[in-house]
């Protein structure tokens, strides 16, 4: 409900601006509630309370699309390394002590679903189909079910395409 006077009166261009959407969320990502009795609970609840902030993805998926410069994927790259990265792999390990996760490689694991569903989802979602989308997420889903982590739920699957039809304007 702002004009764009008011806007970059605080901030000076659509850079910083996303710079501070980002800050925000990072800022979010260390105060987030993990909520689950086990750890791979943690890391679900944490993905499906993501996906189903829709106004906060759109507000995320707007600026993407606007500012795709590799300076600004790069940044946002490291920062998921530097922020989310670590709390993934905190509940990794918490999932592997409680027996929820099975595996022999838990940083490698928390690096493949950081990997995975911020940069080959997050930050392409802008640029799929809805059959891309669809395609890619059946195969994520089947590539974590075969490594023994059932990380991405039926349930999931399908807020996943509704935030995706939500941000796309499909009804």
């Amino acid at each position: 409900g702002m004009t764009k006077g008011v806007i970059y009166h605080h901030f000076e261009s659509k850079y910083e601006i996303l710079q501070s959407i980002i800050r925000e969320n990072n800022q979010e990502i260390s105060n987030y509630n993990w909520r689950g009795d086990t750890g791979l609970e943690k890391i679900q609840n944490s993905l499906m309370d993501s996906f189903s902030n829709f106004e906060h993805q759109r507000l995320v998926y707007s600026a993407s699309i606007m500012l795709r410069s590799p300076r600004l994927l790069g940044e946002q790259y490291l920062g998921l390394f530097s922020d989310f990265l670590p709390e993934i792999r905190e509940r990794v390990y918490e999932g592997v002590k409680d027996e929820s996760i099975k595996t022999e490689y838990p940083e490698e694991l928390a690096d493949l679903i950081v990997l995975t569903l911020n940069i080959w989802i997050g930050f392409q979602i802008s640029v799929y189909s809805v059959e891309e989308l669809k395609r890619k997420m059946k195969f994520i889903k089947l590539s974590f079910d075969g490594l023994g982590v059932q990380l991405i739920s039926d349930e999931m699957m399908e807020v996943i395409f509704q935030l995706f039809n939500h941000l796309k304007g499909i009804k």
